[in-house]
């Protein structure tokens, strides 16, 4: 669809590529660049709306020129609890000849307006748990957002009555990092939130049945790197590693079993063979293990390559 656009974005033009009015056939049809609606001026229907500007962006090179030029807002955030989307009322009140009582109601305005409802306040004590769980976990921020409209569906859907609202986002963070792929462990998440663990799963499993969401089963490869990582060992151990969870899960049977034991079994096999040797007790706690589940895995695993 093509549009023209007058020099001057503020008034409307016509638009040629829309032949007639649905409702009352008019051809008037006219195109308002600011508000980015097709409108009709026989009956005044609004044909389109939220329409792209498609124009080139202004330049500006200082600040006053950028404010002045700008034509785009912030983007839509769903960590945001109004989206980025709320209009403040201003403090001042210029002009002459106020009336009192016209002067009274705008204080009165101002001051509702200074108030926060318990739905924002509560959805910024959220949004800042999930900011703060990112910054500890490092998670990228398409979870985030995702977390975030898990939690505003929890709160629609009254699933915070009798829970916490630390213990629904740290829920919240691990549904969406279970649905979206993300490698992300629950013993990381029990650590990083605080709040007692029995809480935070009674909160995930009614966030699943209740939301129909479909975690997906997390990837033995894609836990190594981090894990790795955080041990301090070289490249050439993490790509041993996954060599060997290659082998072990084309001749064992690895579902229905922990996936950490077998990660933390061939971080330590490699990391052996490789002469950066770390303990058992490093091993297994930094995955969240036993040191007798992390043995039992490596006998199975060792048995698999052949390793001595």
């Amino acid at each position: 669809m093509t549009v023209e656009y007058s020099k001057n974005s503020t008034t409307t033009v016509k638009h040629a590529d829309v032949l007639r009015c649905p409702d009352c056939s008019s051809h008037n049809i006219v195109h308002d660049p600011t508000r980015g609606e097709l409108i009709c001026t026989g009956c005044g229907m609004v044909l389109s709306e939220a329409m792209i500007d498609h124009r080139a962006g202004v330049r500006a090179f200082t600040p006053e020129e950028k404010a002045e030029r700008s034509i785009h807002g912030l983007p839509l955030s769903q960590m945001l609890p109004d989206f980025g989307l709320s209009t403040k009322v201003s403090t001042r009140m210029n002009g002459n000849g106020i009336s009192p009582e016209r002067a009274g109601r705008l204080e009165r305005i101002m001051r509702w307006n200074s108030r926060s409802t318990w739905r924002r306040r509560n959805f910024t004590i959220a949004f800042t748990e999930i900011r703060r769980l990112s910054e500890k976990l490092s998670i990228p921020g398409h979870i985030r957002e995702t977390a975030a409209i898990y939690y505003r569906k929890a709160y629609k859907h009254d699933l915070l009555r009798g829970h916490s609202i630390k213990a629904m986002v740290a829920a919240c963070v691990f549904a969406s990092s279970k649905t979206c792929g993300f490698p992300l462990t629950l013993d990381s998440i029990l650590k990083t939130s605080g709040e007692e663990d029995r809480v935070i799963k009674r909160c995930y499993v009614l966030l699943v049945k209740t939301l129909d969401l479909k975690p997906k089963r997390m990837s033995l490869t894609a836990i190594v790197p981090r894990f790795a990582n955080a041990l301090g060992l070289s490249a050439p151990v993490e790509q041993r590693a996954l060599e060997m969870l290659g082998a072990a899960s084309e001749k064992l049977q690895l579902s229905g079993k922990d996936p950490k034991g077998y990660v933390a079994a061939a971080i330590y096999l490699s990391a052996k063979q490789l002469g950066e040797t770390r303990s058992q007790q490093a091993v297994a706690t930094e995955l969240g293990i036993t040191e007798v589940t992390l043995r039992s895995r490596q006998r199975e695993i060792a048995k698999v390559i052949g390793f001595n």
